[in-house]
């Protein structure tokens, strides 16, 4: 059972080199959009899941069993929703780091805000139980922290390569646009981290390996992430 747990800032290479980690690997990949559509479709039939346009790199039915046991867990709950998410869960955990941050300013924001951490924390490490996946964001280095099973990596960038590539992607208007965004989305993932877990997203002691996609190539990072994934798979079996 293989599963991975890639962290970053915004623009580092985080969703490029984890989506080919996972085409390489043969491996389900989960980000935060893919977090929202299982929040979002919760509540529907495990058919429509399985039917959506959404489609991940790897065998997708794993998802589709990870949100089967969460109807199975709101069945057995007696709830008519599922427990983990609420109205709205789902726009939260599909909101990049840089629409968060702003600091909540009522009770009830802030109560949104636990339970939208507690939710993403228990859907993650439910996929991590199911394997076989590349996890993106969220904190989900933090959150597998003590899986010793779990191959944690965290990525850096210099911050005009990140704004490049945040404009490439984005499609923004101009460069100084994508630079706003990068810093407002470093504010928001220190900010989620610090609320979330007591640190900050460049602890190192979070990850086994952390490299700067500045100094090396997606290409080389993506080779040297499978590499570790054998090397800690082959070390826990023994």
């Amino acid at each position: 059972m293989t599963v991975i747990a890639i962290e970053g800032r915004a623009g580092s290479g985080v969703v490029d080199v984890g989506q080919a980690v996972a085409r390489e690997m043969g491996l389900d990949f989960v980000d935060r959009l893919l977090l929202a559509e299982i929040a979002r479709r919760v509540g529907a039939t495990v058919e429509a899941v399985h039917d959506s346009t959404l489609r991940t790199p790897g065998r997708g039915e794993r998802i589709v069993n990870l949100v089967q046991r969460m109807l199975e867990r709101s069945s057995v709950a007696g709830t008519g929703g599922d427990p983990y998410f609420g109205p709205g869960v789902d726009i939260l955990i599909s909101r990049p780091y840089a629409e968060m941050t702003e600091s909540p300013v009522t009770s009830a924001q802030a109560l949104d805000e636990r339970h939208f951490i507690s939710a993403t924390a228990e859907v993650i490490r439910d996929v991590a139980e199911a394997g076989n996946a590349v996890i993106v964001s969220r904190g989900c280095a933090a959150i597998l922290r003590d899986r010793t099973d779990v191959l944690r990596v965290g990525f850096v960038a210099r911050e005009p390569h990140r704004a490049r590539r945040i404009l490439g992607q984005h499609q923004f208007e101009s460069l100084e646009i994508a630079e706003e965004y990068v810093a407002q989305s470093d504010a928001a993932q220190e900010r989620y981290f610090q609320r979330a877990f007591g640190t900050n997203p460049l602890d190192p002691f979070l990850y086994h390996v952390m490299w700067n996609l500045s100094e090396v190539s997606d290409e080389w990072a993506t080779a040297r992430i499978i590499d570790a994934s054998h090397a800690l798979t082959e070390r826990v079996l023994r």
